[in-house]
């Protein structure tokens, strides 16, 4: 993609899953753009085959496997055996010989919404994945957590147990990825997040995907109140992932395949990610494509079959986004800060070990 030498990069977003894998997730149906498919590492690595040098791996993030609340723990192997599943087959992609250098972090699933207790449980259960595929040795490669809200209920985060569980999280010195949708879900899902976060004095926080807003538009309750919301979120320990914008592409542009990639895309994604820069800072924003869910909004505009152009397409736009706001004022950080969207940041961000 490039010839002059670039910072190093970190992929902090990604999904892996094999064909048997997809029986276990509720969400993907025939419909789906990905579905009937693996999406695994050799597959990965041929789309970003481009890639600068300077790629240094990936943080894979949990795909939404279906699980079951345990009425007690006698129970915890068979509801959570699907989540187990997921850490137990990219705790071993770490093991490849060929690849598995390039699992630079994993942010797991969890039982958050149970609280403390739950959370002690599903640990020892990991904890016995660890055994089994790396012995005694500390692997270090478990630098988060994740619980999705966006598809979820409103009330979901505010009760006391996921706080508990978040002081959970908070105590082990891991990551909660917060995934909300501020497109389809308006700002109710970040308005009832913010307050519970923030009372966790001390709690690692990444906010995926720039929060999904709604390019191209506004969000409903005015963008003046979103940024309101996440200059909030900046006053705990967050970081913001430049990552997922496919996604949120206005359904009204399906099929103009013109809006790539520039300048139309470039802009929209501007209009959120210079705020989100100007309140965190370039040292708390990190760089992510939301592999392969990135080609989903990527073939509604480009049409079905051009999924693969799709990880390149975001580096594309990244890129451009990077540099024009390098150029502006008004956002926080030295050179090494914005070279550090790239990868760097996501080091400190996840506590992931150097090689």
């Amino acid at each position: 993609m490039e010839s002059t030498p670039h910072p190093m990069i970190i992929d902090s977003h990604i999904h892996l899953w094999r064909e048997e894998d997809i029986p276990t997730f509720g969400w993907l149906t025939p419909q789906n753009p990905v579905y009937g498919s693996a999406y695994d590492v050799p597959k990965y690595l041929k789309c970003i085959s481009g890639v600068p040098s300077s790629y240094s791996g990936f943080v894979f993030v949990e795909v939404d496997r279906k699980y079951e609340n345990p009425k007690d723990p006698s129970e915890d192997l068979e509801c959570w055996k699907w989540v187990l599943e997921e850490y137990r087959y990219v705790l071993g992609l770490s093991k490849n010989p060929e690849y598995g250098h390039l699992v630079r972090g994993i942010v797991q699933w969890a039982p958050v919404h149970l609280g403390r207790d739950a959370m002690e449980r599903y640990q020892k259960c990991l904890e016995a994945v660890d055994k089994e595929i790396y012995g005694d040795e500390d692997h270090g490669l478990l630098v988060g957590y994740r619980f999705l809200i966006q598809d979820k209920p409103q009330g979901t985060i505010t009760p006391p147990h996921f706080r508990e569980g978040l002081e959970f999280i908070r105590d082990t010195g891991k990551t909660f990825d917060v995934g909300v949708d501020c497109n389809r879900h308006t700002l109710w899902q970040i308005e009832e997040a913010v307050p519970v976060l923030k009372s966790v004095e001390g709690l690692k926080i990444v906010i995926n995907h720039l929060s999904k807003p709604p390019l191209g538009r506004e969000p409903e309750g005015g963008i003046e109140r979103w940024k309101e919301l996440m200059a909030e979120l900046a006053e705990t320990q967050a970081a913001v992932k430049l990552s997922g914008g496919f996604s949120e592409v206005p359904p009204t542009l399906a099929g103009h395949g013109d809006i790539f990639p520039e300048p139309k895309m470039i802009d929209m994604v501007l209009d959120y990610a210079r705020p989100l820069f100007q309140i965190f800072g370039a040292d708390r924003v990190i760089f992510g494509s939301d592999w392969p869910m990135c080609g989903i909004g990527y073939e509604r505009v480009m049409g079905r079959g051009a999924q693969s152009g799709s990880w390149p397409e975001w580096y594309r736009i990244c890129t451009a986004v990077i540099k024009q706001l390098q150029e502006e004022e008004g956002i926080s950080g030295g050179p090494e800060d914005w070279d550090g969207v790239w990868g760097r940041n996501a080091l400190h961000v996840y506590n992931i070990r150097t090689q």
